[in-house]
C-alpha cells in the first residue's frame, strides 16, 4: 500500500498549505482593519500618512 502513504501524505502536506494561507489571509485581513482604525496621531507615531494607510487598508486581501 506505498500508493495510499504517499497519497496521504500529498493530502497532508495540501491541507496543511491551505490552513497557511487561510491563516495568513485573516492576518492580513487583520491587519488591515486595525491600520484602518488608527487616529492620524497613532500613524504619524509609526511613520505612515494617513493616505497611506487608507491605501492599504482598501487593497484586497490576497494582495
Amino acid at each position: 500500500m506505498p500508493v495510499q502513504r504517499g497519497f496521504a501524505a500529498g493530502l497532508k502536506r495540501f491541507v496543511w498549505r491551505v490552513i497557511g494561507w487561510i491563516v495568513q489571509y485573516e492576518e492580513k485581513r487583520l491587519s488591515r482593519i486595525a491600520l484602518s482604525e488608527l487616529t492620524d496621531e497613532q500613524l504619524a507615531d509609526i511613520g505612515v500618512t494617513p493616505s497611506e494607510a487608507r491605501r492599504e487598508a482598501a487593497r484586497p486581501f490576497s494582495s
